[in-house]
């Protein structure tokens, strides 16, 4: 934490918001800082600042107790924390056993200072600890005068508090002051984290947090939560390795002039399909009479073979075994010659059926209802599924069309898309 508490750190704490940690680290800088302290503790926030500061040293109930992190001790041995630093540590030593076993531990490793000061007759009582008792006596003075003053605004403020932590619907009790107090006060009051980033999701909303907390997929599988997350968070899309796996690079001739007259493949090349017998596609060549299409292994096994065809499509008459990958060629009689397609440079024509476990991934996902165009299309795209995800951020770009973050998913599949 800097020398000074931030505008944000500041409403943060007036408002009894963020984690316990963060609160407790917060009111032990307030207790040593003068400057932060009368910022902070003004007339209409004594008493919550009076309980943070309580909640400093006392973890709540059902909280696990707060520690010093071994880096935060690690750097006070040192003596390169800075001087709000060193005072959270010497006011949390003093009253946890267990950092002061660990800081004495790591003073007798690295031979560091020891944490009491020989030669001083108050090393039993930190400077950091009597800043805090001095605070909290200001503190309590200052309450004490304002409760003296205004000896009917306790209860009315502990309604109000009191009011703030109902749940959402709850009704408020008869005579508190919650039911005339502005609602903009009582907001004042309750905590409201801030939210990172959200999104429209086909008539739901996704949010997440500065907590880390995800809204509006509740009931997804937690590997979903968590690409969501990572996307919200800031986190850009990878192309998955599978693809450039796929996309052969095209092949360069040595000496030998390229087939004229050939015809091209359509697809799928250079994908990731679902479809345990695919439609093969390709253009068709003028003047053909026939067409007959041979599929291959990764060892160059022809595992498929079809008729003569007049048609420029063909379905794999026999399902292909999951998770392997695939080429396959077309060759066309014209008057009486063969003529095969793909040829060279033209790359091979790949593809690789999905894995039967991200299949399934993906049907709980799609069984989601209303289904999420977000946690759907980032999943098509992790598991290389280019197509399938560009259309679900298609749809999102409609439902959130100021959203950069919507655009840009959708930009980065259709790049993927042009490299294939």
């Amino acid at each position: 934490m800097g020398e000074h508490l931030t505008q944000e750190q500041t409403e943060l704490y007036r408002r009894r918001d963020g984690s316990s940690r963060n609160r407790q680290l917060t009111a032990a800088h307030l207790a040593a800082c003068q400057a932060c302290r009368e910022r902070v503790l003004d007339s209409g926030h004594s008493v919550l600042a009076i309980d943070a500061l309580t909640e400093a040293f006392l973890p709540s109930v059902g909280e696990e107790p707060f520690h010093l992190s071994h880096d935060e001790l690690k750097s006070y041995v040192a003596g390169s924390s800075g001087r709000a630093d060193q005072v959270i540590c010497e006011s949390h030593i003093e009253l946890c056993n267990q950092c002061a076993r660990e800081l004495r531990l790591l003073s007798a490793t690295e031979s560091a200072r020891k944490f009491d000061r020989p030669g001083s007759p108050w090393r039993f009582l930190a400077p950091a600890r009597l800043a805090a008792a001095f605070a909290l006596i200001g503190v309590l003075a200052l309450a004490a005068l304002i409760w003296w003053k205004q000896s009917s605004r306790p209860t009315q403020q502990e309604s109000v508090s009191n009011s703030a932590k109902l749940p959402p619907g709850a009704a408020v009790p008869h005579g508190s002051v919650a039911e005339s107090t502005p609602p903009a006060v009582i907001e004042s009051i309750a905590p409201n984290p801030l939210v990172l980033a959200s999104l429209k999701d086909n008539n739901r909303e996704v949010r997440l947090d500065q907590e880390g907390k995800l809204t509006g997929l509740e009931g997804f599988e937690e590997s979903s939560q968590k690409m969501v997350k990572s996307v919200l968070a800031g986190e850009r899309l990878t192309k998955p390795n599978v693809l450039d796996e796929l996309s052969s690079p095209p092949i360069k001739l040595l000496g030998e002039a390229p087939v004229e007259h050939s015809f091209e493949i359509i697809s799928p090349a250079g994908k990731v399909i679902t479809e345990e017998q695919p439609t093969l596609r390709w253009r068709p060549l003028v003047g053909a009479k026939s067409y007959v299409v041979s599929l291959f292994d990764n060892n160059f096994n022809r595992v498929a073979l079809s008729p003569a065809l007049s048609g420029t499509n063909w379905s794999v008459n026999v399902p292909l075994p999951r998770g392997q990958s695939y080429s396959w060629e077309v060759v066309a009689t014209k008057d009486g010659k063969e003529i095969t397609a793909p040829v060279a440079p033209a790359p091979r024509a790949q593809f690789k059926l999905l894995e039967a476990d991200k299949l399934s991934a993906l049907s709980k996902v799609k069984q989601q209802k209303p289904v999420s165009h977000l946690a759907l299309g980032l999943m098509y795209a992790h598991f290389g599924l280019v197509s399938e995800a560009e259309g679900e951020f298609r749809k999102l770009v409609r439902e959130n069309p100021d959203s950069a973050l919507a655009k840009q998913l959708l930009r980065t599949v259709q790049a993927w898309a042009r490299q294939e």
